[in-house]
């Protein structure tokens, strides 16, 4: 079965394919001029930052970008999910695609559910280009056999595009920890992510625009007609959206405390005060070469994690961060400690077992925990409960039932003035298999702003902090006004099966996958 789902996988090059690169020189449409505008009084390398800390807003500046986009949309996910939000997200950038707006996105093929043909409706519409990146095959296979087909080509498939990355008229860009589905834009669903995301406005948008033109054009991106046994014709994508449109009607298909930001005045009047501005870089991991492995070594300094560890080095005071999964590798583990030994305070949040939503990456986590806390200064764990999002949920949805939370976001701070938001996480994946991209920034403005979201993350209620006893037993421990208390459980708030699920899993676990 290997063999034969291998061999019938769909080609990563194909000469169906035609290349297409970023417009530039937009500085004449709406958005544009209302970067031209935020940015009159700034010096030519400052950017501007919108830091993206809700849901709500995060979605709201999206479908703003989209709706005065006028010439290109560019959008790159790893996970574009067919529920309320991914076809709320397909609904607007269609409507773009109408006004004559050229759409493209690109979607890793690893969550697409098997079957992309909800991606290849949205690729049908003419102005619309949809590209899946190392799609699976062949066309319509079923779950366990698109898994089957992985196993079959593991070395190659195994390095996936992680990044997250939106582009409207070369003028405006989003990056950061969401993906495309409504459990990263706080929606009312069951399990909901806390993550981070920045709206950039100046000089790296054309940075931006050549990042995402190095993966459209990679010989890892298929058009996603290629990838499905029927190709939908363009009457199919009209209904579609005929579709779309009436489920856009809904109440529901929108975060709770959703608002559109409005016209481009609303907009420059909300922005104007809000923007931080600094020196900025976009870090990104390069595309892979025809093997699979990285065109650039890991001692190189574009990628994203050795960028981050040579910005560590320079830190003399403090790194704070949070990493949705949180695996060192020996290297990291090394550098961390060095660190520590040299006077950083470090201090890290990750997902609890109760909080985390891949049980593997928690295992991973698991069997090097004490270690961890030995090598950090402080570590905590999200609690599913957190204070925070459950009163932000009480306040905007009081009939509705409180999610169960888990943390997404991908941030760090170091010495409070040098900010990564971006899709790395802290673990031997993101070093050494995807493809990851963030901004670097210099601004103490920012620095201040995503330290204290941190810091309030980590804040009792919303976290446990996690140490060693007396005794080397593992505590979590929830300070407030200087008064501890201890939970009385392993694991605190993790069901039984979800304990045993990840003590079955611990010997098949290798941490170097996660």
């Amino acid at each position: 079965m290997l063999i034969v789902s291998g061999c019938s996988s769909v080609p990563s090059s194909t000469t169906d394919k035609v290349e297409s690169f970023a417009v530039k020189g937009l500085g004449d449409t709406p958005l544009g001029r209302l970067a031209a505008d935020l940015s009159a009084d700034r010096l030519e390398y400052e950017a501007g930052f919108l830091l993206l800390d809700r849901g709500r807003d995060a979605l709201a500046w999206r479908l703003f970008m989209a709706d005065n986009a006028v010439r290109t949309i560019d959008a790159q996910y790893f996970l574009w999910k067919n529920d309320r939000l991914g076809r709320t997200f397909i609904q607007r950038l269609m409507d773009a695609a109408e006004r004559g707006v050229r759409v493209r996105v690109i979607v890793d093929d690893s969550m697409t559910e098997s079957d992309p043909m909800y991606l290849a409706k949205f690729g049908a519409h003419p102005n619309v280009q949809l590209r899946l990146y190392k799609p699976f095959g062949p066309p319509h296979k079923s779950y366990v056999f698109h898994w089957v087909d992985f196993a079959a080509d593991f070395k190659l498939l195994n390095r996936r595009m992680h990044n997250k990355l939106f582009i409207a008229d070369n003028s405006f860009i989003i990056s950061g920890g969401r993906n495309i589905g409504e459990d990263y834009f706080e929606y009312l669903a069951p399990d909901v992510f806390r993550s981070r995301d920045l709206m950039g406005v100046g000089p790296l948008a054309n940075e931006a625009s050549d990042a995402f033109d190095m993966f459209w054009n990679s010989e890892w991106t298929v058009p996603v007609e290629l990838a499905v046994d029927h190709v939908p014709s363009v009457e199919e994508a009209e209904e579609f959206k005929r579709l779309l449109d009436t489920a856009g009607e809904d109440a529901d298909s929108y975060p709770p405390g959703y608002s559109d930001i409005g016209d481009i005045n609303r907009a420059r009047a909300q922005l104007e005060p809000e923007l931080m501005w600094g020196t900025a870089t976009l870090l990104l991991d390069t595309v892979p070469g025809e093997d699979g492995e990285p065109r650039s070594p890991k001692n190189a300094t574009n990628t994203v994690g050795l960028a981050l560890q040579a910005v560590a080095d320079r830190s003399t005071k403090s790194l704070i961060g949070e990493s949705a999964y949180l695996i060192f590798t020996d290297s990291s583990m090394a550098h961390l400690r060095s660190l520590k030994e040299r006077g950083l305070k470090i201090q890290v949040l990750t997902n609890s077992l109760a909080a985390n939503n891949h049980t593997t990456a928690f295992v991973g986590y698991r069997k090097q925990r004490d270690e961890q806390i030995a090598t950090v200064s402080e570590l905590y764990e999200y609690r599913p409960d957190a204070a925070t999002q459950t009163e932000l949920y009480h306040r905007l949805a009081p009939d509705q039932a409180v999610p169960h939370f888990g943390l997404h976001a991908k941030t760090a701070v170091y010495d409070r003035k040098t900010v990564f938001v971006g899709s790395f996480n802290v673990d031997p994946r993101s070093e050494n298999l995807n493809t990851e991209i963030g901004f670097l920034i210099e601004s103490e403005e920012l620095g201040n702003a995503v330290a204290d979201s941190i810091l309030n993350d980590m804040g009792p209620g919303n976290a446990w902090l996690v140490r060693l006893s007396d005794a080397g037993d593992t505590e979590w421990v929830t300070v407030r006004n200087g008064e501890e208390t201890i939970e009385p459980n392993s694991e605190p708030l993790s069901s039984s099966s979800r304990k045993f699920e990840a003590d079955l899993a611990q010997p098949f676990t290798p941490e170097s996958e996660m």
